[in-house]
């Protein structure tokens, strides 16, 4: 049931995410699209707009996060 969420600004540098889910389910959210990742899938995305993470259950949920900024 936890949620984490993030504003995103205009950068001067691009910068890239990618997502890992090692255990369990998240839902990411940019803007206005949502994605649902279970244990194995990722998501790879520029930030440029709102982003927020939520396991909607009640399991444990672990994933890696990726910032390359270029």
């Amino acid at each position: 049931g936890a949620q984490v969420a993030y504003e995103t600004t205009s950068r001067q540098t691009p910068a890239h995410q990618q997502v890992w889910v090692l255990d369990g389910k998240i839902e990411i959210t940019l803007g206005e699209q949502r994605h649902a990742l279970a244990a194995g899938d990722c998501l790879a995305f520029e930030l440029r707009q709102p982003t927020a993470y939520r396991n909607r259950t009640r399991k444990p949920a672990r994933y890696v996060v990726v910032i390359v900024a270029r």
